[in-house]
């Protein structure tokens, strides 16, 4: 099984290595640990975070055009 180090996760997700550290700390992006406490990432959880991250920025894109819509009908 192949697992990446919280700087490869970084790297794929253009993120510090210290958010990444973050994103586990929240439950937001789960990692492995090793028997040395040292943090490693599935690829396939790597995946999921990125396409529900991708979800999130659509759904508020949405959001956003939905509302500027809304002001331009009602004369804001």
């Amino acid at each position: 099984m192949t697992l990446l180090a919280p700087r490869d996760v970084g790297r794929r997700l253009q993120l510090s290595t210290s958010r990444v550290v973050q994103l586990d700390r929240e439950g937001r992006l789960r990692a492995l640990r090793d028997s040395a406490g040292r943090r490693f990432y599935r690829p396939e959880d790597v995946e999921r975070f990125v396409a529900e991250r991708e979800r999130e920025a659509a759904a508020r894109s949405a959001r956003a055009h939905a509302a500027k819509a809304s002001e331009e009908a009602s004369g804001v």
